[in-house]
């Protein structure tokens, strides 16, 4: 409408939305009538509301970038504020749609990798009210010794560097889990996320022990045990072409457990593209989002940044940037900090702490290409989603956005926008 708007039809109602500013606005089935008339009074009134009949000048895309720019977001960190710490490739399980290379062979982190990385990050953040941590592998608990002598050497540093707070969290498989691992986690005030992919039927089918087994009821039983010992546990779902028509079935599930924390991951893409549609994921994410909430239940995925941004209507284009503007990249063996939190092969994303301390500005190699390709131009969802991320590009090896991604957050969109959200 007016060559700049999107009007989404609700039956004979309608939904007025700017693709830039991200404003929009609900409207009647007569307010429709009338504005296909070109009645003055609801023009008027539409430009109360900030919508204007003027041209925007220049195309979609060019108007996005000038809106970003003009609120000050750059795409360019200007330190790590946080870790993903990688201290192993050694993992007990075998899961299909693994995007690290486990049990290579390759060495561990050793503490002197652990002490060095660490300091640079306190360096980085003095003053600062929080970092952040979060122990990764492989499987990390193979290696809980180096976990713990980590938080222990933090809390030193966040003493001597007057941080405020360190948030430690994990990711795991949730097999190895000892007492001693569940009393340390409880003493740092652990987020401890456990990844399983559903029911133990689907669990099986993507994720398996390297003996071919099933773990599920090992998993069960930990979780429990974390529940009972008052460590804040929630679930790590990843989608797959197993599970995504019955996500809701899951979240059923995982609530049964005792978690009331999921987070949904973005589709791991195999083979160079998402392999779940991206149409029917918005669908399942969005009601297994209003089931948690029903619940008392938190559930989040990408389509939060759909949420988030019609809210306040604050693009969130750059997702590699933290809520403190700092970025969050991977700690890995021998010294070296990928910049990139979920690829560290690319060697051009991956430098020495003593590189990044003589030349801070190596972070910004993290920053993502806004609205790379002729598919973002004229995109409904292009001030939200911005294009692919750099980890994305990098995972798929292709700087096109994969059709999936695209129909996910157009279709999410869609869905938020008749959910209310943001609505004048």
């Amino acid at each position: 409408m007016w060559d700049k708007y999107l009007l989404y039809p609700e039956g004979q109602e309608g939904i007025l939305f700017d693709p830039v500013s991200l404003q929009s606005a609900s409207l009647t089935a007569d307010e429709v009538t009338r504005l296909d008339a070109g009645e003055a009074s609801i023009i008027a009134a539409l430009e109360d509301c900030g919508f204007s009949t003027a041209s925007r000048g220049v195309p979609q895309h060019q108007a996005i970038r000038s809106h970003v720019e003009a609120m000050g977001m750059t795409g360019m960190p200007q330190r790590v504020s946080g870790y993903r710490i990688v201290i192993t490739d050694t993992c007990n399980m075998k899961c299909t749609y693994c995007f690290v290379d486990t049990n290579t062979g390759a060495a561990d982190m050793t503490v002197d990798d652990l002490r060095a990385g660490l300091e640079y990050l306190f360096q980085q953040n003095a003053g600062r009210d929080e970092v952040t941590i979060q122990w990764f592998g492989g499987e990390p608990t193979v290696r809980f010794d180096l976990m713990k002598y980590g938080d222990e050497y933090a809390r030193q540093l966040a003493e001597e560097y007057q941080v405020g707070r360190v948030q430690s969290t994990l990711v795991t498989n949730g097999v190895l889990l000892k007492d001693e691992m569940i009393e340390h986690f409880k003493e740092y005030k652990y987020g401890v996320g456990v990844s399983f992919d559903g029911m133990p039927e689907d669990n099986v089918v993507e994720r398996f022990l390297l003996s071919g087994k099933p773990a599920d009821p090992r998993i069960h039983r930990n979780i429990q045990r974390l529940v009972e010992a008052g460590v804040y546990v929630g679930c790590n779902l990843t989608p797959t072409p197993t599970n995504v028509a019955k996500l809701p079935e899951t979240v059923e599930f995982v609530l049964s457990l005792g978690i009331d924390f999921i987070y949904v991951n973005t589709p791991i893409p195999i083979s160079g593209k998402w392999h779940v549609d991206g149409k029917a994921l918005s669908e399942a994410v969005f009601r297994c989002r209003l089931l948690a909430l029903s619940r008392g239940a938190m559930l989040f995925s990408a389509l939060d940044r759909v949420y988030q941004s019609l809210d306040t209507r604050i693009p969130r284009v750059y997702e590699h940037i933290q809520r403190d503007g700092g970025l969050n990249a991977a700690l890995l063996p021998g010294k070296r900090i990928s910049v990139l939190d979920l690829n560290w092969r690319d060697e051009q994303f991956v430098f020495s702490i003593d590189a990044l301390r003589n030349d801070p500005t190596l972070l910004r190699t993290a920053a993502k290409r806004l609205l790379p390709s002729d598919d973002c131009h004229e995109c409904p969802a292009a001030a939200i989603c911005g294009g692919p991320s750099r980890n994305d590009v990098s995972l798929r090896n292709d700087a096109e956005p994969d059709p999936q991604m695209c129909d996910f957050f157009q279709n999410g969109l869609r869905m938020a926008l008749s959910d209310q959200t943001g609505l004048q």
